[in-house]
């Protein structure tokens, strides 16, 4: 070995760290926390999403897919807005989230009839669904968009979070 490598350090030396298996169901937590009104004003609402690891570490897809549904479980048809502007660096495929601690979004939302002809959905739950696995939650929320064009969200990436999530 070489006298750089000694002084750097090896991924021998330092223990590389293994790939985290992918998060089990039975190891989640989901829940919502509206941070007592900090997301509503404008017209807009929304949620943060927090996904509590009660587990050995493990990955959790970045961007998992959210799903709104109504009073009768039906999926509505509210989607994701593809996030627009710059972005300060590639988004990782996965978080990494620690035994006992959480990773967690924003989610945000138009919540008034701003357009000129609006339409709206009424979520009573939301999912997450991770692979073919769901975790839920109730959310009671009203979205808007205008008509003849999907309701949206916006949803940014999982970031891992030191400790629990509150609630």
């Amino acid at each position: 070995m070489s006298l750089l490598a000694l002084i750097l350090g090896s991924p021998l030396s330092l223990g590389a760290a293994r790939p985290a298996p992918p998060c089990r169901m039975a190891q989640l937590r989901l829940s919502l926390d509206g941070r007592h009104g900090d997301f509503n004003g404008m017209s807009h609402s929304g949620t943060e999403i927090s996904i509590r690891n009660m587990g050995p570490d493990c990955m959790l897809p970045a961007l998992p897919n959210i799903e709104l549904r109504d009073a009768r479980g039906r999926t509505l048809a509210i989607g994701r807005k593809a996030s627009l502007g710059i972005h300060p660096g590639p988004v990782m495929a996965a978080v990494r989230v620690r035994g006992g601690h959480r990773a967690a979004t924003a989610l945000r939302w138009v919540s008034a009839p701003v357009y000129p002809s609006s339409r709206a959905a009424r979520a009573a739950n939301l999912t997450v669904r991770l692979g073919t696995a769901t975790l839920r939650a109730p959310l009671v929320a009203v979205l808007y968009g205008p008509a003849g064009k999907p309701i949206t969200f916006d949803q940014a990436p999982l970031h891992a979070m030191e400790g629990m999530a509150g609630g």
